[in-house]
């Protein structure tokens, strides 16, 4: 009967067997391998709690598995399920393929091992990284939202020269100022060093400058 309630268990991820406990499939998260190229199904484990009431349709359910009646399902799950705790009282170390090691703790209570490997119920997908080079998509920028294509463009626009007729003048006005400086450190600060050199003589005529009246 092991098979068909590890079965059960797989499809209804609950099974409680009166005497031992409540055993739990638990669903952990799916996992990427890269360096393998796939996706790991989730995994799966298999816990024990406290025992819980028997699930609706068991025996129903029990019986299709073994291809007999709920009635005889009921009698040969009690059992099995009386056998099994008996073995357990008794010392034994039960091994559930599938599910793990059931044992008897130090104060009497039933002790579970779970499979140290987990249960992968699903085989592994092939997993590629695809690059779409022209894939369009939003890029926040700033307050605004602009497309990826937009954004494209606008970095590989062409750089624009840029005019430097400022520097030629910038240029031009140091020399200018550089010349100044010059000029005054060898001629001198003074009126004479930036006035005419030239002197004004005086022209005598011999024209009066008055008329006598007769």
């Amino acid at each position: 009967m092991y098979p068909e309630l590890y079965s059960y268990l797989i499809k209804n991820n609950k099974l409680t067997v009166p005497g031992i406990g409540t055993f739990l499939l638990e669903q952990g998260p799916a996992t990427i391998d890269f360096p393998g190229r796939k996706a790991n199904a989730p995994a799966f484990k298999v816990s024990m709690a406290q025992e819980s009431d028997v699930q609706v349709d068991f025996y129903g359910s029990l019986g299709a598995l073994l291809g007999i009646s709920a009635r005889e399902a009921v009698v040969r799950f009690n059992d099995f399920a009386f056998d099994l705790k008996k073995k357990i009282n008794e010392g034994a170390k039960v091994y559930w393929t599938g599910i793990g090691t059931i044992s008897k703790g130090l104060a009497g209570e039933m002790k579970f091992q779970p499979e140290p490997e987990p249960l992968f119920l699903q085989e592994p997908v092939r997993a590629e990284k695809v690059i779409r080079d022209k894939a369009e998509h939003m890029v926040r920028v700033g307050e605004q939202e602009r497309t990826s294509v937009e954004m494209n463009e606008f970095l590989n626009q062409p750089v624009k020269s840029k005019s430097l007729w400022w520097v030629w003048v910038a240029v031009l006005t140091l020399l200018s100022f550089l010349y100044i400086g010059w000029y005054f450190s060898e001629k001198g600060v003074s009126v004479a060093a930036t006035g005419s050199q030239s002197r004004l003589n005086s022209i005598e005529t011999n024209i009066p400058t008055y008329r006598s009246v007769p």
